[in-house]
């Protein structure tokens, strides 16, 4: 039986993709575990918890040896659909709006609290109590029909014969969505991708790739149960009032007519109109072939050395092969293929002012060309790479001040001080959480940049901007200049500064790792004694050092900004430790602490992450069935602190302003031993220490 720790993190991993991954890619976000043991897992793991579909004669996560091309997050658990229950329930009791992000009553009756008692519990029981929300979502939405808008009574009785025009209900089979569809032709549809009924899905909170997902599943769940019953079970139906086609491909199996790849899914709303002049059974345009098959399974970055010389790697090179820094192309619904006039898109997208282009037609703000996407590919990240490779491509970021004017960050728009951000520590702040928000400071004002909306916001008057990302503008006369030649001034850009213990040779670009720390070195001797000071009785097994360089360079930045905020005085860093579960650690490493995904052990002083100066306490909160157990050693920015309370979403201010608040939060003020950290980029996860229980022998 596979691990359930294992299958909780894969699913953790798996619902933090959109609830997909593609097999190539899955090995990338579970590091140190080999591909064959990945395939064991799954398959042992599955069907409760994985699917595989898409891949060569892969119907379902067990029934073939070979991988299959997508790996899907399933799951049993389900929410309550009941009005009022009187307890004993082993479904989640949520507000089923909220978790769709639509509720708009002030005083719900329904529980908007997902991490409550109860539904811990029934998070517990289904192994599920390493998501978070937004995870936690997206596996409801994919698994759970009660999640989906409502289905068409009139449609599912009789010849399905619905009168009301634009009916605002899925004209789609009720059975299949509950994968319980027992006939081989039947008269209702199978097909969730057709345009009226993903339009209402897109309506509903179910974006197109999520539609692809859920269609995957039924697709699977209806063809297991077609061969549980065998075919001379299977009651025929009447198939001539079908709309979408052959219905039996989705009976028989998931190899039939919806086998688009979610990639292709995601484009398919913007060819609606263009499909509802085409028959009704005509599925989502396929897969692209040939070389663009071989595309796919290539980083989306171009290649660095075959920009600036020749790749040794040639066809083996995992990145694109391109002669500009940069590429724009346009899907044709069954190719990507490569834009006329590259200079000059590019030369416009550079330009913060311009949204778009008449020739060739191009909306920059939603990458589309009339009803066809637009993407552009490009070397990666300036901030990623050492200074000495010069093309790659230098992103700039712009807010749009009162004047509608982009002025960079970091530079002056003669109304006001400049920010104390630079292009250059926006990206890497971007690079390391696409979907989050910062904090930070320009003259006396405190802003909030949200990533997912490119909005800032002012803490104090809440007034809100534009935020843009652009690339520097490189032309193709430029490329040929520097062809085969290195930057002539690397020390323009600073090399980031690790910690001299560092192994300099094993720098990850995403990601991190974990090197054992020898335990003749002196690094090795000061992490046991902080250790053993209250936990003398144990065993160390090993200490491992965690080399983050995003994660790294973050909690620099951070320190730097609160160092600002003081007037230029040190900030107190401590290192303090944090007991958690097995299967946290993957996800910690990667992605440091969040209270939300590390659990609620307390919220005495504060909703944050929680830290201890003594090993002992944090011991409490280890793994308490793992005889091996496992705990952080975190580098942590305690700033000014103050005795914290439940209540605390963040720390208090110091004074009636809004701006100038306290660092973090206490259980005491004098020789406090609990640090409750708020904002996760005060923190950075430096080692682990593995130990056992299995204590030391006494000699008397």
């Amino acid at each position: 039986m596979a691990d359930p720790a294992v299958c909780a993190f894969l699913t953790k991993v798996l619902c933090s993709q959109q609830g997909r991954l593609e097999w190539g890619q899955l090995p990338g976000h579970v590091a140190g575990l080999p591909e064959q043991q990945l395939r064991q897992i799954l398959e042992e793991g599955a069907p409760e918890r994985f699917l595989q579909a898409g891949g060569a004669g892969a119907a379902g996560a067990a029934s073939s040896p070979a991988p299959a091309r997508w790996v899907l997050a399933v799951s049993a658990v389900r929410l309550c659909p009941r009005m009022e229950c009187g307890g004993g329930c082993e479904r989640l009791h949520l507000c089923k709006l909220n978790l769709l992000g639509r509720c708009r009553v002030r005083s719900c009756k329904y529980s908007h609290d997902v991490f409550s008692e109860t539904n811990r519990k029934v998070l517990k029981n289904h192994e599920l109590s390493g998501l978070n929300e937004d995870e936690l979502r997206v596996l409801l939405l994919q698994n759970d029909p009660f999640l989906l808008p409502d289905v068409c009574n009139f449609y599912n009785k009789g010849e399905g014969n619905c009168q009301q025009d634009n009916c605002n209900k899925l004209h789609v089979c009720r059975f299949f969505l509950r994968g319980k569809c027992r006939f081989l032709k039947c008269k209702r549809s199978h097909n969730l991708l057709q345009p009226n009924t993903l339009k209402l899905l897109l309506a509903g909170g179910v974006d197109d790739k999520m539609a692809w997902n859920i269609q995957t599943i039924c697709d699977h769940k209806t063809a297991e149960l077609a061969r549980e019953l065998g075919s001379q079970k299977v009651h025929p139906s009447n198939p001539t009032v079908s709309t979408h086609g052959e219905e039996k491909k989705h009976i028989v199996g998931i190899e039939g007519e919806h086998k688009s790849s979610p990639d292709q899914a995601s484009l398919l709303h913007v060819f609606m109109d263009h499909l509802q002049q085409r028959v009704k059974a005509a599925p989502p345009p396929p897969p692209p072939k040939s070389t663009q098959d071989e595309e796919k399974k290539k980083n989306n970055e171009i290649c660095l050395f075959y920009v600036w010389q020749f790749c040794k790697r040639k066809n083996n090179c995992d990145m694109i092969h391109y002669h500009l820094p940069y590429r724009w192309q346009v899907y044709t619904g069954t190719n990507w293929n490569d834009l006329s006039q590259m200079e000059e898109i590019e030369k416009a997208y550079c330009d913060p002012t311009i949204t778009s282009l008449l020739n060739p037609p191009i909306n920059f703000k939603t990458m589309m060309s009339y009803t066809n996407p637009v993407r552009r590919q490009s070397t990666p990240s300036s901030v990623t790479k050492p200074a000495k490779f010069i093309f790659t491509t230098k992103w700039l970021w712009y807010w749009k001040n009162d004047l509608n004017q982009w002025v960079e960050y970091g530079q002056q728009d003669g109304q006001r001080q400049g920010s104390s951000l630079s292009s250059d520590d926006l990206e890497n702040l971007f690079l390391s959480q696409p979907d989050g928000t910062f904090q930070f400071q320009a003259g006396s004002q405190q802003y909030e940049i949200n990533f997912k909306d490119m909005i800032q916001r002012n803490l104090l008057y809440q007034t809100q901007r534009e935020v843009q990302r652009r690339p520097k503008y490189v032309s193709p006369e430029d490329v040929k200049k520097k062809k085969g030649h290195q930057d002539q001034s690397p020390a323009s850009i600073p090399e980031p500064k690790y910690p001299k213990e560092w192994d300099k040779s094993l720098l990850p670009v995403i990601g991190y790792k974990s090197i054992e720390v020898s335990k003749a070195s002196s690094e090795y001797t000061t992490m046991e004694k902080l250790f053993q000071k209250t936990m003398n009785d144990y065993t160390i097994v090993s200490i491992k050092r965690i080399q983050n360089p995003s994660l790294w360079q973050v909690f620099q930045w951070q320190k730097e900004q609160m160092k600002k905020k003081k007037g230029g005085q040190d900030i107190e860093e401590k290192l303090l430790f944090h007991g958690t579960g097995w299967s946290n650690l993957e996800a910690i490493c990667n992605d440091n602490f969040d209270w939300r995904i590390c659990g609620t052990n307390g919220t005495v002083y504060g909703k944050g992450s929680y830290f201890a100066r003594d090993a002992q306490y944090s011991h409490k909160y280890c793994q308490a069935e793992a005889k091996l157990k496992n705990m952080f050693v975190a580098r942590v920015l305690v700033g000014d602190f103050v005795v914290g309370h439940a209540t605390y979403n963040r720390p208090p201010a110091k004074s009636a302003g809004l701006t100038n608040c306290y660092d973090s939060c206490v259980d005491k003020m004098l020789d406090p031993s609990i640090f409750v950290i708020f904002e996760k980029y005060q923190i950075y996860p430096a080692y682990i220490i593995s130990y056992t229980e299995e204590k030391k022998c006494v000699v008397a």
